[in-house]
C-alpha cells in the first residue's frame, strides 16, 4: 500500500490504515463493491478559452461584416466581437462553464471561526432538489464545472457526497465537480464516498505547517490535527479504491502571519503528496496561495515591503525547495517545471499580467487592493459563470458573491440562464466596484479571452487587407 509516496508519509498513512477507525468502516463494507461502483470524474471545460470560443462562435461573421464595410479599428472590432447582448439574442442554451454553488454559510467551526473568516451568514432556501434543478438545466449543452463551497459544504452529509448526493447527481451528467472545505468532518467513511461519488477535485484549507501558526488560524490546535488526518483519509481512500481523484489541492491565505514560512510549508505538502511513477509532476497537491481579504482582516494584511520580501526572497527559497524535490523524485532535468509552470495559480502577482511594476503591485496589496491592476477592460467571461448563495440569490462571479452588489435575481423564481440574459446589459457597467478584487483565476481567465479575441481581430484583419 502507498507505494508511490515517500517513506515518512507511507508509513503514516498505514499507522492511521491500521488504527480503529479505519479497521471498524473496513470490516463492515465490500471494498470490491466499492471499486466497481466508483464514478470516473468528466473532464471540465476549458475555462481559460470557453468564453472566446462561444463569442467568437456567435460574432466572428458581425466582425467580418464591419471589415468588409471598412471599419478597421480594433477597440470597435473588440467590442463587436465580445457583444454578449448579440451573442445571446437567440440562444436559449448558451453554456455556462463555471458554477458556483454555495450550499450552506454554516460551517463545522462555528461558532469560533478560522482567524481571516469574514463571510456573512444567510439563511439556507435551497434543499437538494433545489440543487438538482439548478444543475439539471445547466448541464446542457456543456457541462460545466461546478464549485460547492460554504461555509463547509460537508455539513451536507450524505447529501452531498452520498449515491444519490449532489456531487454523483452531477458527476452522472458530465460535470466535474469540486468541494471546498477544512477537511475536518472527512472521516474514513465519508472519505470513501468521496471517492466513490467521482468528485474530480477538492480545495482543502490549510496555511502553514507549524503548528502553532496553524492552530492561530484555526483558533484550535485539535483543528490542525483533524483537518490533516481528514487530508490522510483521503490519500488511503484513494488508494483503497485504486483512484486517482479527487485531485487535492490546497488553499492557503497569506497573512502576516504566515507569509515568510511557505518554503517550509511547501516542503510540507511535497513531503504528503503522491508522486505517481510517469506522472511526478501532477498537479495533486498543488496549491492556491490567496491574499488575506476584507477591510475586517487589516492586522493580519502584509505590509508592502513584506510583500516585497515575499515576491523576490521567499519565492526563492520556494523556488529552491521546489527544484530540489524534483530532482529527489527523478524528474528529468529537461522536464522539470518552475514553480508557477507547475501549479500556475500559486503566485498571485506572477499568475496574472499586471499594469505597473511589482513595488506598484506591492504598495496595492498593502491597502488590501489585489487585482484592480490586472482587470481587462471588459468582463468576457461573467455570463459563462453563474454564483448561486444559500438564499437563492444569484451572482455574476464569486468576488460578487462575497460583496454581494444588487443580485441578478433568485433562482427560486426563475432559472439560471433568464436571470444572466435579463442582465446581460449591465456587463456594459463591468469592471466596477465591485470587481477591484476580483478573483485571481477570473482575471487569468479574462485576460485569456481578451488575448484570443484580440488576435484573433489582427488575424481577420491581415486576412481583409491580403484581398
Amino acid at each position: 500500500m502507498f507505494e508511490h509516496y515517500l517513506p515518512t508519509h507511507r508509513e503514516r498513512l498505514n499507522w492511521l490504515l491500521n488504527q480503529r477507525e479505519w479497521q471498524d468502516v473496513l470490516s463492515g463494507i465490500d471494498l470490491d463493491k466499492i471499486r466497481s461502483e466508483t464514478l470516473n470524474p468528466p473532464s471540465p471545460p476549458s475555462q481559460l478559452t470557453g468564453a472566446a470560443q462561444y463569442l467568437l462562435q456567435r460574432n466572428k461573421e458581425r466582425v467580418e461584416k464591419l471589415l468588409r464595410d471598412g471599419v478597421t479599428c480594433e477597440e470597435k472590432l473588440l467590442d463587436a466581437l465580445a457583444d454578449w447582448e448579440t451573442a445571446l439574442s437567440e440562444d436559449e442554451d448558451f453554456p455556462i462553464l463555471f458554477l458556483g454553488l454555495v450550499l450552506t454559510l454554516d460551517c463545522s467551526f462555528d461558532p469560533v471561526r478560522c482567524l481571516y473568516c469574514n463571510q456573512a451568514w444567510l439563511p439556507k432556501m435551497m434543499g437538494l432538489d433545489d440543487w438538482k434543478a439548478i444543475i439539471s438545466e445547466v448541464a446542457k449543452p456543456v457541462p460545466p464545472y461546478i464549485y460547492l463551497t460554504g461555509g463547509e459544504p460537508l455539513l451536507f452529509g450524505e447529501q452531498l457526497y452520498g449515491d444519490d448526493g449532489l456531487v454523483a447527481f452531477a458527476t452522472r451528467l458530465g460535470c466535474a465537480v469540486n468541494i471546498n472545505t477544512n477537511a475536518e468532518l472527512i472521516s474514513p467513511k465519508v472519505a470513501l464516498n468521496l471517492v466513490k461519488s467521482g468528485l474530480a477535485r477538492i480545495h482543502i484549507s490549510l496555511d502553514s505547517a507549524d503548528p502553532k501558526v496553524q492552530a492561530q488560524i484555526f483558533r484550535s490546535r485539535e483543528r490542525v490535527d483533524k483537518v490533516l488526518q481528514g487530508i490522510f483519509n483521503l490519500q488511503i481512500a484513494r488508494d483503497l479504491l485504486g483512484a486517482r481523484h479527487p485531485q487535492i489541492h490546497i488553499n492557503c491565505v497569506l497573512t502576516n502571519l504566515n507569509l515568510f514560512q511557505f518554503p517550509a510549508f511547501l516542503r510540507f505538502l511535497l513531503g504528503v503528496r503522491e508522486t505517481p511513477p510517469g506522472d511526478p509532476l501532477s498537479s495533486d497537491f498543488a496549491f492556491h496561495l490567496i491574499p488575506v481579504g476584507g477591510v475586517e482582516n487589516a492586522n493580519l494584511r502584509p505590509s508592502a515591503e513584506q510583500w516585497r520580501k515575499f515576491y523576490t526572497e521567499t519565492w526563492a527559497e520556494a523556488e529552491k525547495v521546489w527544484q530540489e524535490y524534483q530532482e529527489s523524485v527523478g524528474v528529468p532535468t529537461n522536464e522539470r517545471k518552475s514553480l508557477t509552470e507547475w501549479a500556475p495559480f500559486a503566485n498571485p502577482f506572477l499568475r496574472v499580467s499586471h499594469r505597473g511594476s511589482l513595488d506598484e503591485y506591492c504598495e496595492q496589496a498593502a491597502k488590501g487592493i489585489y487585482w484592480s491592476t490586472a482587470l481587462t477592460k471588459r468582463c468576457y467571461v461573467a455570463p459563462t459563470q453563474a454564483f448561486i448563495l444559500p438564499d437563492g440569490s444569484q451572482h455574476w462571479c464569486g468576488a460578487h458573491a462575497i460583496r454581494r452588489p444588487v443580485p441578478l435575481g433568485n433562482v427560486r423564481n426563475g432559472s439560471v440562464r433568464a436571470n444572466i440574459r435579463l442582465n446581460v446589459s449591465r456587463l456594459r457597467q463591468l469592471p466596477n466596484e465591485f470587481c477591484v478584487n476580483c478573483a485571481g483565476a477570473t482575471c487569468a481567465i479574462n485576460q485569456s479571452v481578451e488575448r484570443i479575441l484580440s488576435e484573433q481581430i489582427k488575424s481577420l484583419i491581415r486576412g481583409q487587407s491580403l484581398r
